[in-house]
């Protein structure tokens, strides 16, 4: 027995839409954050922020003493630019 032509588009069309929905979740974010860490150097780094669960994982640090006569600044964070 053969399935009508309209059930077999609504089939595909149902698992299309599904499939597009299952890769709708939400990206992971990635920012720039600057630190200083217990040696008095200002520290930047790349965070990139797991969508799922807040999971941080910080990665491409560089870090440098302040120049002489300097501190370094407050923490920050923020978005990269696109």
């Amino acid at each position: 027995m053969r399935r009508p032509h309209g059930t077999t588009v609504l089939t595909a069309s149902a698992l299309l839409c599904a499939l597009l929905l299952a890769g709708c979740a939400e990206p992971d974010r990635t920012e720039i954050v600057t630190w200083t860490d217990e040696h008095g150097r200002a520290c930047t780094g790349v965070a990139v922020i797991d969508s799922e669960d807040d999971d941080r994982e910080v990665t491409g640090i560089d870090c440098d003493y302040p120049p002489e006569g300097r501190q370094p600044g407050r923490e920050t964070s923020g978005l990269l630019p696109d």
